[in-house]
């Protein structure tokens, strides 16, 4: 929570073990049968949906993007998503071990290369771009407004 911007329910990475910015982070999710999305995917039958599993890269992704500091000056923004690939499920109970690694980074666009698994076997991998932007509430700008 000190490096992500993201809160209950929508963060997704419980810790962050390994975190090198500009190279690589590793980390993981405990996926729990409380998680609010299971409520309706699926009843009797939860599976983590695959657009969580690639926002849970993501975030951790973000982490890799950025270099110490510029956390209170920037975010990374999710831009593209290329060579998703999905192989198993991921329930409640399993631990979601995400690696992610800088691919390339050209002026404000960062490149990852994002795994998933759970007990060492393969669930998920994308190629993830992101688009790094100045934080908009230094410009005074204040989101709120838009939904009043």
């Amino acid at each position: 929570m000190e490096i992500l911007p993201h809160r209950y329910p929508i963060l997704l990475v419980d810790r962050i073990t390994s975190l090198e910015p500009g190279v690589r982070a590793i980390g993981y999710k405990n996926i729990t049968n409380n998680e609010p999305v299971f409520t309706g995917h699926f009843p009797g039958n939860p599976l983590l949906p695959g657009v969580y599993m690639i926002e849970a890269l993501a975030q951790l992704g973000g982490c890799v993007v950025l270099e110490p500091g510029e956390f209170s000056r920037k975010t990374p923004y999710l831009a593209g998503i290329d060579a998703a690939k999905f192989r198993r499920p991921v329930v409640p109970g399993d631990k979601f071990v995400m690696d992610v690694t800088l691919t390339k980074h050209k002026r404000n666009i960062g490149w990852v290369h994002a795994e998933g698994r759970v007990d060492d076997q393969f669930v998920v991998s994308a190629e993830l771009m992101f688009s790094i932007a100045s934080d908009p509430r230094l410009f005074g700008f204040d989101a709120t407004v838009l939904h009043a």
